[in-house]
């Protein structure tokens, strides 16, 4: 009995939120692009950026080495940080798992 009315609040809860979030979902869904068109334009953009990367490299005169150290460090400092937070989360879910 107390678990029909309980789920009866939650059903009306949801109702009511769904009615009030009904006019900010239509207007969302009515002034945003699509999700297709976000998507085209972000490679878009990404094909623009790719194409004016040789541009800088030559206006700047980096060689190929020089480039490839840049590259290495970078790998380098954005993977260690993740792969040593990755250890340390897998040490924690193994110390939960084991009694």
């Amino acid at each position: 009995m107390i678990r029909a009315i309980i789920n009866g609040i939650f059903k009306l809860v949801i109702s009511l939120v769904s009615v009030l979030l009904y006019p900010i979902d239509s207007l969302i869904s009515t002034a945003l692009p699509g999700l297709s068109g976000a998507i085209s334009a972000v490679g878009s953009f990404l094909s623009i950026c790719v194409s004016a990367i040789g541009w800088v490299l030559s206006c700047f005169g980096l060689s190929s080495s020089c480039l490839s150290l840049i590259v290495i460090y970078f790998t380098f400092k954005l993977t260690v940080p993740v792969l040593i937070h990755v250890l340390k989360l897998a040490i924690k879910w193994y110390h939960m798992l084991v009694p």
